[in-house]
């Protein structure tokens, strides 16, 4: 039986092959060479590190920024995988024509230039805009957690630090009992010294981090990333890690924005919803968010950015004082024009006009109070209130901005639901089939980069996977072209790199 061979390794070859007939036309390395030769390098910060006439020559950055795509589009990460890539993978040989650099100088051109991976993802963004991939009519908001550097035994906050110090102190209590004991043997003497050494070290760490946590004004502190935070991450799993708000457009689900931050969802919602209208070059938008973002405040101010939320109701906090579900605020109706509350009784209840300020969470908004002097006679006084002095109804400022939005999410429960198509699906890709469900940088400066990167190279493929290999070379040709006819006037005019991005939208 025949088998089909290989080439015999040691036979030279009078006409070699040439390395580029070995890269197939429709390789995706093809799309990248060419992708970031058009980039407009010094625009965008690439060329802020000039080369010294002395002494070993840099790798361009042209080079480095080529290996990271197709390493983040092939799922590698690090800079030795990276760097052991560049010796055996002949798309590498070919994009890098053959160039080999250390990952010392990979990992430091990633760690030092953050800022060049968002330009450029704001840039792609722009030729996005202007190719017409965006809807730009609904946007999709939501936040995931990825896990930082920082481990949870190097977090501390005042009760871990007060639990620490507490045991701390009666090991040292226990062995100095220990000593104290005359017929003590000599190697257990010499043993409790030692614990008592290291405990009294550990004590001096402990109260060190105290001091440091109290004039922080923090309610937690890391010591391995200081920026990374302890975040609930579902149910009562808690990571320390960092929270990455993404804004995704709703025709190609495509990210247009995005945010690295070391809080919740609460406060998100109107920042990251005038940077989805600065993206698209729009004056008003509608929101989908889940209800994380529910906050009076913030949707308040939306509506005075001409941003229409479709934000969902969590479910209303619920105290003691209601004995039972008929009696629920929810049953309370509000007359506007009167500016009065209808309970199920149906007795009326009034403000007396006064502005009281209540604290949520780290919020102080002004509410009103209602009541009625008719509680006091009321039969079902008992199944609405438990305090003998009446039901007291709170209204807040925002109650009419955050009714509308409730109103609109009832009304058109399809326009909500559409959130999870829009957004979820992003964050199962970038973390279950890519495997970045973890952060491999330390703060949030260099993190928010390193997601320049990933949804660059997740728009970079969606794009590519809508397109085709062949339309997509097409559409970064005609966004060349486009560009070096607007790049001449902005060298000239010696604008900033907003007027680039607005003049790549435009």
């Amino acid at each position: 039986m025949k088998y089909i061979e290989g080439f015999n390794r040691s036979q030279t070859l009078l006409f070699p092959q040439c390395i580029d007939e070995i890269i197939p036309e429709d390789s995706e390395v093809r799309i990248i060479d060419a992708f970031v030769d058009s980039l407009p390098l010094e625009e965008l910060g690439f060329m802020n590190h000039k080369p010294l006439e002395e002494g070993r020559p840099m790798y361009h950055p042209r080079d480095l920024f080529k290996l990271y795509i197709y390493g983040y589009l092939n799922r590698i990460r690090t800079s030795r995988l990276l760097e052991r890539e560049c010796e055996r993978n002949v798309e590498l040989m070919w994009l890098l024509k053959g160039l080999q650099p250390c990952f010392r100088t990979i990992a430091g051109f990633r760690s030092e230039n953050p800022e060049i991976f968002r330009n450029t993802f704001r840039y792609f963004v722009a030729g996005l805009n202007k190719g017409s991939f965006l809807g730009k009519k609904v946007v999709a908001i939501d936040g995931s957690k990825f896990r930082a550097v920082n481990s949870k035994k190097n977090n501390y906050n005042q009760k871990k630090i007060k639990k620490s110090l507490s045991y701390i102190d009666e090991r040292i209590s226990h062995y100095i009992q220990q000593l104290d004991e005359e017929d003590l043997k000599e190697t257990e003497r010499e043993k409790a010294e030692q614990k008592l050494t290291h405990h009294r070290k550990q004590k001096r760490k402990y109260k060190r981090l105290e001091k440091e946590l109290r004039e922080s004004g923090e309610e937690q502190i890391s010591t391995t990333d200081p920026d990374a935070r302890s975040i609930l991450v579902h149910g009562q799993v808690v990571e320390v890690a960092f929270n990455v708000q993404t804004v995704v457009d709703d025709k190609h689900n495509l990210v247009i924005e995005y945010e690295a931050t070391n809080t919740n969802d609460r406060k998100a919602l109107l920042p990251m919803s005038i940077k989805a209208k600065e993206a698209c070059q729009v004056d008003a938008i509608t929101v989908l968010a889940d209800k994380g973002y529910h906050n009076g405040e913030q949707i308040a101010s939306c509506i005075q950015e001409h941003i229409t939320t479709y934000v969902a109701v969590p479910d209303p906090p619920r105290n003691s004082e209601i004995p039972t579900p008929e009696y629920y605020g929810e049953k309370f109706s509000y007359n506007k024009k009167k500016d009065t509350y209808t309970c199920p009784q149906g007795h009326e209840m009034k403000t007396n006009g006064s502005i009281y300020k209540r604290k949520y969470g780290e919020s102080i908004t002004q509410v009103k109070h209602y009541k009625t002097a008719k509680c006091k006679s009321c039969p079902a006084l008992r199944y609405c209130t438990s305090s003998p002095t009446g039901r007291v109804i709170e209204r807040s400022e925002h109650a009419e901005s955050m009714e509308a939005n409730t109103k609109r999410v009832k009304k058109h429960p399809e326009i909500y639901a559409a959130r999870q198509e829009i957004i979820e699906h992003i964050f199962g890709t970038i973390k279950r089939q890519w495997g970045y469900d973890h952060i491999l940088l330390k703060g949030l400066r260099k993190n928010d980069g390193e997601f320049g990167l990933i949804y660059l190279i997740y728009n970079f493929r969606r794009i590519m996977n809508i397109l085709g290999v062949e339309e997509m070379k097409k559409w970064i040709r005609r966004l060349i072209f486009s560009i070096l006819r607007l790049l001449h006037p902005i060298r000239n005019e010696n604008q900033n790199l907003t007027n680039i991005f607005s003049a790549v939208r435009t």
